[in-house]
């Protein structure tokens, strides 16, 4: 696979603050350091010698010599002397991204988390806060994690995100996934008899559930409606928005290419088209509501119009 212009950018900005600490380094070495071929090296070497600051004269140009003895030498690293450090704003971002992924349930690893996270502490700015206040809720995240991987039941009290109410459920999570600094869980809902979502911070408590019957739909198996003979299922064309695209690594759906979806008129630019297979049209119907506007169905048009129907009909009752 070729590499991107940002890669080998990436590779120059680093290469010359290296070469400066392992000076007479032969090429050989240095490209095995970097994992490229020789030759690939001497083309960025090529490179730097024509670059430098502006009115690029002889002196205001990188300096490296490496054409003698096939040993690297920098003379002159310009402005290229040490390597590039992340600025205060990079540093939150990548702290706070740290912080959301500790707190998905599943298998994560912790420890590499928190390193990384000591270590971008190390590189802020005295001036800058990273004390970025999070709810902390590690025993339903522990439990969650637990539920997941041994493919369990468990009990939560939920809050609702529409009414003033806390709803007892027995759910049995199967992934989690991060939207937006939100941590949600996928999971199988014995109430529903269906898929249902649950935003993490809206749960309240949870607990192992004592006893349960056995699920109706077993850890990883898709929902009833889908467990039909293939052949006898219609298939419906979507489009999710950028904000859903966890949706085509986490539900039944299968990208497609946007050339081939040919959505009628203008139709939205924006995320991807997908298509799912279904045996119930209500079950359809009932799955893109409950996504919460994030999937549309682009055809068949009679389904498109049940779900505009039942949109509608829920503004009306809410």
């Amino acid at each position: 696979m070729s590499e991107t212009a940002s890669e080998r950018l990436s590779r120059l900005l680093a290469l010359v603050p290296w070469l400066r600490a392992h000076d007479g380094i032969t090429i050989t070495e240095a490209a095995a350091h970097f994992q490229i071929s020789n030759e690939q090296l001497s083309k960025d070497l090529w490179q730097l010698i024509v670059c430098g600051i502006p009115g690029y004269g002889p002196d205001q140009l990188v300096d490296i010599q490496f054409w003698d003895d096939d040993r690297i030498h920098v003379l002159d690293a310009i402005t290229l002397e040490k390597p590039l450090r992340l600025t205060g704003e990079e540093v939150a971002a990548l702290h706070l991204g740290l912080r959301v992924l500790s707190n998905l349930p599943g298998a994560q690893p912790q420890e590499s988390i928190l390193s990384a996270m000591v270590k971008l502490e190390a590189l802020a700015e005295p001036s800058l806060t990273l004390d970025i206040t999070i709810p902390d809720q590690s025993a339903v995240v522990a439990t969650l994690d637990d539920a997941i991987a041994g493919g369990s039941v468990v009990e939560i009290e939920y809050a609702s995100g529409e009414a003033d109410l806390i709803e007892r459920r027995r759910i049995q999570p199967r992934t989690s996934f991060s939207v937006d600094g939100f941590v949600y869980v996928h999971a199988w809902c014995f109430r529903a008899d269906d898929v249902r979502t649950f935003r993490t911070d809206r749960i309240v408590s949870v607990e192992p559930a004592p006893d349960h019957p056995t699920p109706s739909n077993p850890t990883g198996e898709d929902p009833p409606a889908l467990r039909r003979d293939p052949d006898n299922m219609s298939a419906a064309l979507l489009h999710i928005a950028p904000e859903g695209l966890w949706i085509v690594d986490s539900e039944p759906v299968v990208q497609v290419a946007e050339e081939s979806a040919e959505p009628a008129g203008d139709g939205p630019k924006d995320g991807v088209f997908a298509e799912i297979r279904y045996a119930s049209v209500d079950w359809l119907v009932r799955w893109v509501m409950g996504h919460g506007g994030v999937v549309s169905v682009v055809e068949p048009e009679e389904v498109r119009g049940m779900v505009r129907q039942a949109a509608v009909s829920r503004q009306q009752s809410g």
